[in-house]
């Protein structure tokens, strides 16, 4: 290969992981993708997506929020994409590790709660053997105005009969 096409190949190389690494970076809602990224374990209490990073700022004012919740069972985090506010359909993907042992279920309805009001949101598995949230979650995002980067925190409760999750907001700035 000559000098000039090696160059060439190079530049077009480190393009593309430039451009997947935005795409990674915008999927998973992060803030700035020059900030440093944080992984999601390093949040006592808070199970989140594998693939999710958190800023300092964010890990910080999650770690005070689920401190603040005090909850007997863990939380689970997300951080809102495209694919949880715009997509087609509306889903939140709720991992197998948390999904496994808090949501053990193939498809059922989810009551999700916020400021007094409820939401009936169908959760059924993926192919992956994770859980997303569908039918009714568009409304929830909708009428909770819920943007990119926004975090929601599910607070699972106790109740024999049926599946209630609170759920804590924590807006981008």
């Amino acid at each position: 290969m000559s000098g000039r096409s090696y160059d060439i190949a190079m530049r077009n190389s480190q393009d593309e992981k430039k451009k997947r690494k935005q795409r990674d970076i915008s999927r998973q809602g992060t803030v700035k993708p020059s900030e440093e990224g944080l992984k999601a374990e390093l949040v006592p209490g808070c199970i989140l997506p594998s693939r999710t990073d958190l800023t300092r700022l964010q890990k910080n004012i999650l770690t005070e929020k689920v401190k603040a919740i005090n909850s007997e069972t863990p939380i689970y985090g997300y951080v809102m994409n495209n694919s949880s506010i715009h997509g087609i359909p509306c889903t939140v993907e709720i991992s197998k590790k948390y999904a496994d042992v808090y949501l053990p279920f193939e498809d059922g309805t989810v009551v999700l709660q916020h400021h007094g009001k409820s939401w009936n949101v169908r959760c059924c598995l993926t192919k992956q053997n994770s859980k997303r949230f569908l039918k009714g979650w568009r409304q929830f995002a909708g009428d909770n105005k819920l943007h990119l980067g926004d975090i929601c925190l599910f607070d699972l409760l106790k109740d024999k009969k049926k599946y209630v999750m609170d759920v804590h907001i924590i807006r981008r700035k």
